[in-house]
């Protein structure tokens, strides 16, 4: 079945989303879109904007889909304005969320029983939208090889760095696996600026001179200096809160091959102490606080 590749649809424009529709509308794509949010901005960048979900839906044959939670797949999928309710038999929807197994395994069923196809796919970026704006985030890809294939010139208007994965699920794992050194990175970043400033060491100076170093991560180069300074309100790669479900994923992912996570483990309870002080909205940076008071 041959496909429009040049008009594509967007669900989702959030921070992530909407620097992924942007990019494909400077490739020359025509993007159709809807979201709660930014479709003032999606339309300045040039993009259609749809009245619904399934607005998209009945325009497009090939949707993209970014939501920040499984939840908002009830309103944008399954709800009465869902895709679901206009999907035309042979539309491909390439999703690009992060939920549990049952989640997506719910949505692809729910998708093939359409006649449609779901293409599982993941992303991680170092800096958020800055990155993705850049072309520089890695997507992960799974489902059906042939069928990812075919999607390969929407994959290469986004990034240079994509990567066929294996079948439903394996992306899943491999996010899973990268935002567990995320977290644990993180929590290294904070305790070792917590000690540093503790002894008496300016952690300005800390977060500017250790990435040059033998120690450092790209988490350490993403929250350092905002740890440092105390700037926790400031949103570098997304809300902590937003990131905290992770663990979830990581512990299922854990306990379904009989897995160690000591790091994991420890770095989970700051997380935890993070979210009961009131950082929920937050960056991840704002571990540090947690650190530093002890």
């Amino acid at each position: 079945m041959a496909r429009d590749l040049n008009s594509a649809g967007f669900i989702g424009l959030g921070n992530i989303g909407l620097s992924m529709s942007a990019v494909l509308l400077r490739a020359g794509f025509k993007v159709t879109g809807y979201s709660l949010t930014n479709m003032d901005r999606f339309e300045e960048a040039g993009g259609i904007a749809a009245s619904s979900a399934a607005d998209v839906a009945r325009l497009c044959q090939v949707i993209l889909q970014c939501l920040p939670a499984a939840s908002a797949l009830e309103s944008a999928v399954y709800g009465e304005d869902g895709i679901l309710s206009a999907l035309s038999p042979g539309s491909v929807i390439i999703e690009l969320s992060s939920y549990s197994l049952n989640d997506k395994a719910r949505l692809r069923s729910a998708i093939e029983a359409k006649g449609c196809s779901l293409l599982d796919c993941e992303l991680t970026a170092r800096s958020a939208g800055k990155t993705v704006a850049a072309r520089e985030e890695v997507i992960f890809v799974g489902g059906d090889k042939i069928l990812a294939d075919e999607m390969k010139p929407i994959f290469d208007a986004l990034t240079p760095h994509h990567r066929y994965m294996g079948e439903f699920g394996a992306t899943l794992k491999v996010k899973t696996v990268n935002n567990l050194l995320v977290g644990v990175n993180a929590m290294a970043a904070a305790e070792a600026l917590a000690l540093g400033a503790r002894a008496g060491l300016d952690p300005v100076l800390l977060a500017e001179l250790l990435p040059q170093g033998a120690g450092n991560s790209m988490s350490l180069e993403n929250y350092g200096l905002a740890m440092a300074q105390e700037r926790y309100a400031e949103i570098l790669t997304g809300e902590l809160g937003v990131f905290n479900k992770y663990f979830g994923l990581i512990d299922d992912l854990a306990s379904a091959c009989g897995a160690a996570t000591p790091l994991t483990d420890v770095t989970r309870t700051y997380f935890d102490k993070a979210m009961q002080a009131g950082h929920g909205h937050h960056g991840v940076q704002a571990l540090f606080d947690v650190m530093k008071k002890g």
